[in-house]
């Protein structure tokens, strides 16, 4: 079983940053961070649709332009928001990532970014139409179903859209048959977000490929 650092192990660093990225791709197998559309056009690597909770100052992502984000630094760090471009150019080679997609209407700018990097890059998202977009443009794309309560069908869906992989939160994958029906059809499984070492075990007893955290665990 590997570790995924979720944004780049938000409980110990600056998440999302090219800071965390670098320091977690040391212990973790896999590196997780979240990519948005900002005013001005480019993508910029950030999680919530507003800069408030990381940055202290107020607006959404979607209105500010990549000049306006980078007078803004992350937690009080000194780390900027990055681009996509900048956060793959400090990609350490030897990591896999996790590219979470958070807006409609980017699928085909992502690809055009991820377009010759050398990690193995597996495009994530909660949203069923960037995930149709991913396969229709390249269907050679690593893709990945992120699972929300919501969704009644994960499997039938992650199979109707073509995914490699389906990631879920530990506590279904613990008390409902998700695990093995994504095991009979051949799905890569990434659970998210644990902070004990047992539940990992656990998981990793059920047939989990992968665990996301926040700080590392010791597998």
């Amino acid at each position: 079983m590997r570790l995924i650092a979720h944004r780049g192990f938000a409980a110990t660093a600056p998440e999302n940053t090219i800071a965390a990225i670098q320091s977690a791709a040391e212990y973790a197998d896999v590196v997780e961070f979240d990519v948005r559309r900002c005013g001005s056009g480019e993508l910029v690597v950030i999680h919530d649709e507003t800069i408030d909770r990381v940055t202290g100052g107020i607006g959404t992502v979607a209105d500010s332009t990549l000049e306006e984000l980078k007078t803004h630094t992350i937690l009080e760090s000194g780390e900027r928001v990055p681009t996509l471009e900048e956060m793959l150019e400090a990609l350490p080679s030897t990591v896999e990532v996790n590219l979470e997609m958070k807006d409609l209407g980017i699928a085909s700018d992502v690809l055009d970014a991820i377009e010759g990097v050398e990690n193995r890059i597996v495009t994530t998202s909660f949203l069923l139409p960037e995930l149709r977009t991913i396969r229709e443009i390249d269907p050679s794309q690593p893709t990945g179903l992120l699972v929300s309560r919501h969704l009644e069908t994960p499997i039938t869906t992650a199979v109707e859209l073509d995914c490699d992989v389906i990631g879920a939160n530990y506590w279904r994958c613990l008390t409902t048959r998700l695990v093995s029906r994504a095991k009979s059809v051949d799905l890569e499984i990434h659970v998210w977000s644990l902070e004990r070492r047992l539940t990992a075990k656990l998981l990793e007893c059920r047939g989990v490929d992968c665990i996301s955290a926040d700080r590392p665990i010791r597998l």
